[in-house]
């Protein structure tokens, strides 16, 4: 699988109200309920995203998932084979250092897994990974030196 081709796959939206944050959404060819097990089954999650603990408020089964989630609100929506994944939070010094780039090539990395993971293919071209980052800040950032600033973090 080509990390390149994953970026266009995914919506992407900034949230900049009261709270910041990200939205992602992406279609997969996997149902709806083979989402929602990748997603909520600890032994297929850590495959793709890594061990990962969160105290859920809202859980209704292959609709709608939502947790506190490093100091914000992660809200993850199931529909038609599309994943939504919402990350909202306080304003802080690493969203005004950063911009959603940070919180935005965090979650892209994770779809990317994901898709991935659901396609039990796990390599990816030499080089690409850093190619992938650098394409996904310019996705997020709508200022060049947070873009890099952020590249500079994930690449380090």
């Amino acid at each position: 699988m080509n990390l390149l081709e994953q970026i266009p796959l995914v919506t992407r939206r900034v949230l900049d109200d009261d709270t910041v944050g990200v939205s992602l959404s992406r279609s997969f060819t996997a149902s709806t309920r083979e989402l929602w097990e990748a997603v909520t089954e600890a032994d297929r999650r850590e495959i793709w995203f890594g061990p990962a603990e969160a105290e859920v408020h809202a859980c209704e089964p292959e609709e709608l998932l939502r947790l506190d989630w490093e100091g914000g609100v992660l809200e993850i929506t199931f529909a038609d084979r599309t994943l939504t994944l919402t990350h909202t939070f306080p304003r802080d010094e690493l969203w005004d250092t950063y911009g959603p780039a940070l919180a935005g090539i965090d979650w892209d990395t994770a779809l990317a897994s994901l898709a991935l993971h659901l396609a039990m293919d796990a390599e990816s071209d030499e080089g690409e990974e850093e190619t992938f980052i650098r394409r996904l800040a310019e996705e997020w950032s709508v200022d060049k030196q947070q873009a890099q600033r952020a590249v500079n973090l994930f690449l380090e």
